[in-house]
Order: C-alpha cells, then structure tokens, then sequence
C-alpha cells in the first residue's frame, strides 16, 4: 500500500474516532449530574431576579451584584470545575470505566492522534456546557446580569480550556478519574482557592477570577453602585492578593498547554492494563 494511500485510511479513522467520541459524550450520568447542578443555580438566579422584582418593582439582578455573587462566588468558584468535569473526565476516563479503551487502542492510530481526538470531541460539550450555562444565567438574571455575563465571559472560557486539558490528564493517568477530580475540584478550587495568602495560586479558579476582575475594571464594574459597597473588586485584596489580567491569562493559557503536553505524554507512554 502507497504512503498516501495509508495516510488517507489513518485520516479516515482519526476523523471517525473524532466523531465516535464526539457522539459517545452526548449524554452520561456525569452530564446529568452537570445539568442538574446547573439547573439548581438557575433556579436561585431566578429567584433572585423574583425576589427583585417583588421588593423594588425591578426585574433582575445589578450588574455588580450578579457579578460579585452569581459569577464569581458560585459559578467560577465552584460551578466551572463541575461542569467541565463532566465531560473531560470522560474523554478517556470513561472508556477506561466501561472497558472499552482497548478497542481505541488496538485502532490503526498512533496514541497522541487518539488523545488529541479525545480532547476534540470534549471540546464542543465542555465550553457548549459551561459558556452556555454562564450566559444562560446571565439571561434569568435581567438584562444587567446578561450584560454583565456578556463582558466577563473569557474569564470562564480560559477556566474551562484549563480545566479540560486537567481533567483529561486525570482521565489519561488514572482509572477512578472522575472521583479524583471531583476531590480536585471541592478541595483545592473551593478550599485551597479561597484561602488567603499565596497558597490559592495553585488553583485555576484563582486565575479565572483574577482575570474576571481585570475585565471588570475595563468595563466600569470596579466602581460603587446602587446600595453596594464595592464594585466587582476582590474582597480585602491585601488577603486575596491578585495578579494583573495579563499575567492570569498567561498562566492560564501555559498551564493548559503543559496539562495537555504532559496527559500526550502520559497516554502514549503508559501500559494499561485490565481493559476486558
């Protein structure tokens, strides 16, 4: 057989698998978990938007006050991880659980090819999940909310790309990925990353939100309104101890592309065993 002619038959099954995996992801009971979370916040940012509109005769949130409490306190600080779990986690991981990783494996394809496949096919569900449940909570939030979503987003975005590229190394290095990374999430980005002090730069959410707040201030969110005290700044900033804008979106970005170099390396090194 010509070299073109195998080049043409490993497209072929890089573009099926790509697919395959694609579609495997469309519906888990990790996705379910992910939604029913998002479901859950979704109903308190109505209420809030409710609860508005009973008190002051005005629907929905401020923009300062979804900010501060909705995208920072609940969703970067604990949602984001969630949500990109659900289906970086079962990128690879899901089919080392369902013992389905040996037929990837004996496929005519070169082990970096078959994970950057994997991480393709997360990609679509992963942002589609967490960008899609920002924004959405920005709509149940009044137009002040949606606006404020609408400036804030590329702080989620680089959360969730820095996540994914995590959770897939979790899912590449370890069998029970899913539970290591729900530990992950609860105690280093909801603990460890709303600690005072030094110590939360080791969290991504920490980044996210630093990155958030340099937004903000472009914007004109950093400034009092209304009845709030503060704008969207962090709270005692000589504990929080931020980083400029720039410099959270470059660590963000680096740490996702050595996450992402290391699982390459770590799936197309590693002898897995028991896949039957």
């Amino acid at each position: 057989m010509s070299a073109v002619a195998q080049r043409g038959r490993a497209w072929t099954a890089w573009t099926y698998l790509t697919w395959l995996s694609f579609r495997r992801l469309w519906w888990t009971w990790h996705t379910f978990a992910a939604v029913l979370l998002l479901a859950l916040m979704a109903l308190v940012v109505l209420g809030g938007s409710i609860w508005r509109l009973h008190e002051r005769g005005e629907w929905g949130w401020t923009a300062i006050g979804f900010s501060r409490t909705v995208l920072i306190g609940l969703y970067l600080g604990f949602l984001l991880p969630l949500l990109s779990l659900a289906f970086a986690s079962q990128s690879l991981g899901g089919e080392w659980e369902d013992r389905t990783l040996i037929w990837i494996l004996t496929r005519p394809l070169p082990r970096p090819l078959i994970y950057v496949a994997k991480f393709l096919a997360a990609v679509p569900w992963t942002f589609g999940l967490t960008l899609g449940g920002w924004f959405l909570l920005g709509v149940l939030g009044g137009m002040n909310a949606l606006w404020s979503a609408a400036q804030l987003w590329p702080a989620a975005a680089l959360g969730t790309l820095t996540y994914l590229c995590l959770f897939q190394l979790l899912g590449a290095a370890f069998r029970r990925s899913t539970i290591i990374g729900v530990a992950y999430a609860f105690v280093v980005e909801t603990l460890v990353g709303n600690m005072p002090g030094m110590v939360k730069r080791i969290s991504v959410n920490f980044y996210a939100k630093c990155v958030l707040y340099d937004l903000a201030a472009w914007v004109g969110l950093d400034q009092p309104s209304g009845t709030h005290r503060s704008g969207v700044v962090p709270d005692r900033a000589f504990f929080f101890l931020p980083v400029d804008g720039w410099t959270a979106t470059t660590v963000l970005l680096a740490a996702a592309a050595v996450l992402f170099l290391i699982g390459l390396v770590v799936f197309s090194q590693r002898e897995y065993r028991d896949l039957t």
